[in-house]
């Protein structure tokens, strides 16, 4: 994944358990349309931006569909990281939702573009990576971005960025876990009453 803001240099990735609950909620939001597809999901906090991307990887394709969205990150601001990685997750998964909708026929773009969503600012943009041909080619080239960046990663002098990023979201959510994904319509493939009621990512 390549970040949105040029200073962004330093991350680290969201907690496995996270991201399993993430992944989790995405499965029992969209349980018919993942009957037959892969859900990949990849997220990262850097310094002052947190980039989460959501892939969907229908089954005998090699395309790739990933929603993908950044938000500004302020550690020492009065916002919840916790609030600010969900509010990630339901734009993603309001994208993912209209792409099913439109059996992919939709403009996302890709790059990224500015978009207000829930009265939070945030950028979204669509890609079709590959996450797993990506790390098979960069495996068979010797150069893995993955161990490019987990050296930026230790070259951090303050304190292991995982360990902080885990601590901040066990304290700020006790229960650990993410128990439903915000969409308008709280069903699958059920269709809004309005066109204006319904989200609008492009």
């Amino acid at each position: 994944m390549i970040p949105r803001l040029k200073t962004s240099k330093k991350w680290t990735h969201f907690p496995k358990e996270y991201i399993a609950q993430i992944e989790e909620a995405f499965r029992q939001t969209f349980v018919d349309s993942l009957k037959n597809a892969q859900i990949v999901i990849e997220g990262r906090i850097y310094a002052e931006e947190i980039l989460l991307r959501v892939g969907f990887l229908e089954q005998g394709r090699l395309v790739q569909s990933n929603f993908e969205v950044s938000m500004g990150y302020n550690p020492l601001g009065s916002e919840s990281i916790i609030n600010s990685v969900h509010a990630s997750i339901d734009a993603a998964a309001s994208m993912m939702q209209e792409y099913i909708e439109t059996t992919g026929e939709i403009d996302f773009p890709y790059s990224w573009k500015e978009h207000d969503f829930d009265n939070k600012k945030l950028f979204i943009q669509y890609s079709t990576t590959n996450t797993s041909l990506e790390a098979q080619a960069d495996a068979l080239l010797g150069s893995s971005i993955e161990d490019d960046d987990q050296l930026m990663i230790e070259q951090d002098e303050s304190q292991d960025a995982m360990d902080h990023v885990e601590a901040l979201i066990e304290s700020e959510d006790e229960s650990g876990e993410i128990d439903e994904i915000d969409l308008e319509d709280s069903d699958e493939g059920e269709e809004s009453e309005t066109d204006e009621e319904k989200k609008t990512l492009h």
